[in-house]
């Protein structure tokens, strides 16, 4: 069973599936690009951005932008002063 956290935006065409019995888990301030493929026992963290038609095998780690096949991290999000 996929858990998810709070706001998360989901795109049009998005695939949230498990692969070998194990599901996603998503953490809080998920942004997922339309066509978006999040497959098996993979952990996105807090405040990250899945660009369009990125295909997620990997666990992602808190505060970055992902995308491609398979998805790479991008760039770092900047954090802000006292959030």
């Amino acid at each position: 069973m996929t858990v998810a956290g709070d706001d998360i935006v989901l795109e049009s065409d998005v695939v949230i599936g498990a692969e070998k019995g194990l599901s996603p888990r998503l953490g809080n301030r998920i942004f997922l690009g339309s066509g978006a493929k999040i497959l098996g026992g993979i952990e996105l963290g807090d405040d990250v951005t899945i660009g369009a038609n990125a295909v997620v095998i990997k666990d992602v780690p808190s505060n970055v932008v992902a995308a491609g096949v398979p998805a790479k991290i991008m760039r770092q999000k900047e954090s802000l002063p006292g959030l």
